[in-house]
């Protein structure tokens, strides 16, 4: 660089750097941020996949879906439990968990708690319309549910009101009976002094017939089985299976029992 006053003119010797092209820069800028972008998308996708398939390996899970399949409900739920328990946050045991209290025990408060922490943990899952899906059925059935109980809950009144009312007429019927039975024969004084009689014979009443087995209907609550079903009504969980030939129309295995499904209890 040249300075000069008149006739005197200065060197400073000062070189400038030459000034980068921006939009070349810009464009390497860009390409760097695209190129670490798709590799963080590629470890999360990698993350993701390892934890689903830790889920799919833990042992409690594993157990639960051997007890499915061998249609051991109970247990399945117990082991499904066991691996909430270890993990919370394991979308796939929730999942689980909502498909065995939707399909095996209609309980469908659990089953929707269990779809919506599976939705929660899982937005982009690919079966997210599905269970989004089930759980409208969760609430549609659960409605029905709470509306049928009041309804059968009425007629079961009814029909203990009805049984008290008739075993009432039969006891009064009974002690009627036993009244006159015990009352001695009237007659006629006789002269000669009677040899002291007899106390007079009292009739045992007599038993009425049992009243015919008549066929009951029966609407499924939440909970309920047919084994538990057929304690209720015949005292022991053993006669399920007459349930179930009553009302082959409806039911379509013995495991597939739906609140809210109206069954033809038969006489025992």
């Amino acid at each position: 660089m040249r300075a000069g006053w008149g006739s005197i003119v200065i060197d400073f010797g000062v070189q400038f750097a030459t000034v980068p092209d921006v939009p070349k820069c810009r464009h390497l800028i860009l390409r760097s941020a695209a190129w670490w972008i798709a590799a963080l998308l590629l470890c999360a996708t990698g993350c993701q996949r390892d934890s689903a398939a830790r889920e799919a390996r833990e042992r409690n899970l594993r157990r639960a879906k051997a007890a499915v399949q061998a249609q051991d409900i109970s247990a399945a739920i117990h082991w499904g439990e066991r691996a909430v328990a270890r993990r919370p946050n394991s979308g796939l045991a929730h999942r689980e968990l909502g498909l065995l209290y939707d399909n095996w025990q209609q309980d469908y408060v659990r089953a929707l708690y269990h779809y919506q922490r599976y939705l929660e943990l899982r937005p982009d899952a690919a079966d997210h319309a599905d269970v989004a899906d089930r759980m409208a059925h969760c609430r549609t059935a659960l409605a029905a549910e709470v509306a049928a109980t009041p309804a059968e809950m009425k007629r079961a009144i009814q029909t203990r009101d009805s049984r008290i009312t008739a075993l009432e007429t039969e006891l009064a019927a009974l002690r009627a009976d036993a009244a006159t039975s015990a009352k001695p024969p009237r007659g006629k004084p006789s002269a000669a002094k009677a040899a002291p009689a007899a106390p007079p014979a009292t009739t045992a009443p007599v038993a009425p017939p049992p009243a015919a087995a008549e066929t009951q209907t029966h609407v499924v609550q939440s909970g309920e089985t047919l084994a538990t079903i057929s304690a209720r009504y015949y005292g022991s969980p053993a006669k399920w299976e007459l349930i179930f030939n009553a009302n082959r129309d409806r039911l379509s295995s013995p495991n597939n029992v739906r609140v809210g499904t109206r069954l033809t209890i038969p006489p025992p």
